[in-house]
């Protein structure tokens, strides 16, 4: 099974990096997690939050947060849309399950109805 990502929102705040002071370098992004298999789809509920300076090449974790970026995170993670867990069935899951069902009834019909295949 795979494991990706959807992007749901990314932006560079205006607030000091707590490593390098730098302005407008820190970047917070919101990603959900996703499964692909070869029969489904699965979106998770689960949202992952990321904090990186791109100058310091750092990931800024809660604990180095200042009030003013714990403010704009706030703000940022109200605007995001996620999107609705469950589960998606690609094409060859529809189709196993179409040969599934063919299989059973031509199955039953020759067992239980064998006249029908007699010459």
């Amino acid at each position: 099974m795979k494991t990706e990502y959807i992007l749901l929102k990314e932006a560079v705040l205006n607030n000091n990096c707590p490593e390098c002071y730098s302005t407008e370098s820190l970047l917070l992004s919101f990603k959900q997690k996703r499964q692909l298999s070869k029969l489904f789809i699965k979106t998770k509920d689960e949202i992952i939050e990321s904090m990186d300076c791109k100058k310091c090449e750092t990931t800024i974790f809660p604990g180095r947060w200042t009030d003013d970026i714990e403010r704009v995170y706030n703000y940022h993670k109200k605007t995001i849309n996620s999107k609705s867990s469950g589960i998606q069935f690609t094409g060859l899951f529809y189709i196993v399950v179409l040969l599934v069902v063919i299989i059973t009834g031509g199955l039953y019909a020759f067992l239980y109805h064998p006249e029908l295949f007699q010459l």
